[in-house]
């Protein structure tokens, strides 16, 4: 998907706003995809390609010249890996648990890589995005936890969820922004913050390097 400016600086305020009111610091991450899907493609390829010649017995048994060979069996590995590996059916083929491993431990890793368990408090809270995977995700440090129930995050992911399948990324990350201000300032009231210790603006990450 393409970030416009206006999403960016929209977001970015969302964040400021969000902690004029509450002692807590929100950090926004958003990914195209949290891996480069490979190995099921593949995989199915594969599968595919040598099943193929189980159809030359059906022939030979109506007299018919066997027309699975070597040689097309190497152009239907090549046409089908393409297909899956270049395309969002890539995403498809590669189950949902493999999927959404791979976007948990990208979160963790802009939650642990971002300082966001650093802060003074404990009150980092991160708001993960993966766009590719249809995948949202809440980390939040200690310090929040203690206080903040599971369902309470739970219906926010939901709504986004939903939103990023609608293509609606830019209106979801705003609402599950001002949702999380309701739920942190009702905790977390502001107390004379003296510094802002994370990031405001939208983090985009480059493309993804790792390999699933």
């Amino acid at each position: 998907m393409q970030i416009t400016e206006k999403m960016r600086a929209d977001i970015r305020n969302a964040v400021k706003d969000l902690e004029k009111s509450t002692s807590g610091e929100m950090v926004c991450v958003i990914a195209q995809e949290s891996a480069r899907y490979v190995f099921f493609p593949l995989l199915w390829a594969t599968g595919f390609t040598l099943a193929l010649p189980l159809l030359n017995p059906a022939f030979a048994l109506a007299n018919l010249p066997p027309p699975v060979t070597f040689p097309l069996q190497g152009l239907a590995f090549l046409g089908l890996a393409a297909a899956l590996l270049y395309t969002p059916l890539r995403y498809r083929v590669t189950p949902a648990s493999v999927r959404d491993g791979q976007c948990q431990r990208a979160a963790f890793e802009q939650f642990f890589g971002r300082g966001l368990h650093e802060t003074d408090k404990r009150t980092g809270v991160l708001l993960f995005v993966s766009v590719a995977e249809r995948h949202a995700q809440i980390i939040a440090d200690t310090g929040i936890n203690g206080k903040v129930r599971d369902g309470e995050w739970k219906s926010i992911i939901d709504a986004l969820t939903t939103d990023i399948g609608n293509e609606k990324v830019h209106e979801g990350f705003l609402a599950a922004v001002l949702s999380c201000k309701g739920i942190l300032a009702s905790h977390f009231p502001e107390k004379r913050k003296a510094v802002n210790e994370l990031d405001d603006h939208l983090i985009e990450l480059p493309q993804a390097t790792f390999i699933s």
